[in-house]
Order: structure tokens, then sequence, then C-alpha cells
């Protein structure tokens, strides 16, 4: 694929938003580990329910996630809003996790035993510092995106965050702003990728925690999208799970697959904007997609030098090599 193997930058990895999502990304690739054998091959209604049909399913794992990332942003970042797929109440991680995990977090400080307030642009001096007066943001998380494949023990899922600037008050939570860093983990994949405004897009093996405590510089390998020659061009794309919507979804897959040799449904919009980035595939396109969808990959594709057009909520979102191949995927789908 199109990468490079290299180091992450330090401008990156010392960025206090860098460690925000990389604590978020920490606690939910945890959580994922520890509920995937509750959930099993039968689909226990105590532990999965479903959304819009029988295959849109939410799990306790989403909820409870979802929970600790509002109560860590609530410590940490308490003038931020936090957008979130499934609603859930705060949870405080200091109550919920062991010390031995706490320790592994950016933002925990083992001599008061809390979570302390970090900044935005200006790295800390140490493990965490006061929070600055930059501009409020928005932590678009999807909990796990790839609910489906998560639950049937399918490698395709991710904890996804994405955090942009707030434009205006009257328009919060909308994803209107400049966008400041995108992350996507997959347990499934062992893979972490991450992207910060004009710094790049990365992909790394495992978790950034992992390297924390390393010597050396974090090995990552930088994005580029479709290496030139490649032959063969592949579409990402997903359906809904709605009958009704999926025949009109059909209709145009014909027209939406112009210039394409064939089609892949990994079943989370993150991994499959992280794979366009890769150059794994050539474009993606979907409709109705929320912005914790998006809104992590999304900056990785842009930070891959790629173009990517955000649907909002509910919109068409697409991403590919030039502009012109976004706006004709965004008419046909």
């Amino acid at each position: 694929m199109n990468s490079e193997l290299e180091s992450l930058p330090a401008e990156i990895v010392d960025l206090p938003l860098t460690r925000i999502a990389s604590d978020l990304s920490l606690m939910a690739w945890e959580q994922m580990l520890a509920w995937r054998p509750l959930l099993g091959a039968s689909l226990d209604a105590s532990v999965v329910d479903t959304k819009t049909s029988p295959n849109d399913l939410v799990t306790r794992a989403d909820a409870q996630i979802e929970a600790l990332v509002r109560g860590y942003l609530n410590r940490v970042r308490p003038h931020d809003l936090m957008v979130g797929e499934e609603g859930s109440e705060a949870l405080d991680p200091v109550e919920f996790f062991p010390a031995d995990f706490l320790l592994g977090l950016h933002a925990f400080d083992s001599e008061s035993g809390r979570l302390l307030e970090l900044g935005d642009e200006r790295p800390s001096s140490g493990a965490a510092g006061a929070a600055d007066s930059g501009p409020r943001l928005e932590w678009h998380v999807d909990p796990i995106d790839g609910t489906v494949n998560y639950v049937r023990n399918i490698e395709h899922h991710a904890f996804s965050v994405g955090v942009c600037e707030v434009a205006d008050e009257k328009d919060a939570d909308l994803g209107l702003g400049d966008w400041r860093i995108g992350l996507v983990a997959s347990p499934g994949l062992d893979a972490t990728w991450l992207a910060a405004a004009g710094r790049g897009a990365f992909r790394v093996d495992g978790r950034l925690a992992d390297y924390r405590e390393a010597s050396s510089a974090i090995p990552a390998r930088r994005l580029r999208g479709t290496p030139p020659g490649l032959s063969g061009r592949l579409l990402a794309t997903g359906f809904a799970y709605a009958l009704s919507n999926r025949g009109a979804q059909l209709a145009k897959l014909e027209d939406l697959m112009t210039g394409y040799d064939d089609i892949r449904r990994c079943g989370s919009a993150a991994l499959d904007l992280c794979m366009v980035a890769e150059g794994r595939v050539n474009g993606y396109a979907e409709r109705g997609l929320g912005i914790y969808d998006y809104a992590g990959g999304a900056v990785v594709v842009e930070e891959a030098g790629l173009k990517v057009s955000r649907g909002g909520s509910g919109g068409p979102t697409a991403a590919a090599d030039t502009q012109e191949e976004v706006d004709r995927l965004i008419a046909a789908i």
C-alpha cells in the first residue's frame, strides 16, 4: 500500500489532544476485549439489543464505553462538548478501573488519585497540566463502529473519535468547525490510525498506549492513499439496515460503481475511510451516517492528502483521491 515506515512525529505524540485520544482509545480497547467473551453466538438479549432492525445492534459495551469517555472528558476537558452515538450518562473512569490500569492514562495523577485537565495545543511538562484558553472543542465519539461485526466476532470494528472546533455555539455538535484530530483504534485488527491537522496521517500497530514507556520513537506508517500504478479500483460503501431504504441504494449501485472494478463492504465507516487513506480501496461513499461514524476517519483521509466530503447527520459522505471523484460519488449516492 501507499505508506512509508517511519516514526510517529513528536509534534503529534506531544499534542495534548493526542494524549487524550490515546486515553479514550485505551479505555475503549480494554472494554471491547472485556465484553467480547460475554456476547457469544446467541446474541443474548441481556447484553445485546436492536436499534432500527434486528441487525442494527447496540450492546451494553457501546453504552459503557461511551459513558466512560463522557466521564473522562467531563474531568479532563470540562468546557468542551462531547457528541456520542448512544447518549449514555457519564461514568467516572477513576471509580470504574483498577489502579494499575489508571496509571496508563496520561491524564491520571497518581498523587491526587484523580484525572487532571489537559490543555489544547501546548504540551504539558508532566503527565497532566491545566487546560489552556484555546477554543471550545467538539468530541464526536463512536464507542464501537461496526457493532454487528463486534457482536459476531468479525474483526472489522473500532473505536472512533474526531475533534473539531465549535464553529458557532448555535451550531455546536454539528461538526462545522475546523477538524483538529482523528483517531480510529481497532482491537480486531490490532491497529490504530491517527491524524492531526497539518501533521499527516499514520497507522500504528497495536495501541498508542503500548508505546508510552518506550524509550525510542513510535514506529508508524505514513499514509498517502493508493500508490500510482496499482491495478484495479475498489469502492467501499455500506447499506441501510432498513429494507425501505435499501432498495433505493441498490438502484444507484451501478452508477455509483462507474470506474470501479469491485466493491467492498466491511461494516465500519471509520475503517472504510482508513482503508482509503492507506490505499487499500480507491474510494468510499455512503449515505445515512452520523457525524460520529466518519469523524475520526475523515481526518485521517484528509491528512493522507486525499479529498473527503462530510455529509453531516444522515447526508452523503464520500472520500477519494480527487475532488472531482468525490463530487461524482456524492451525486451518485
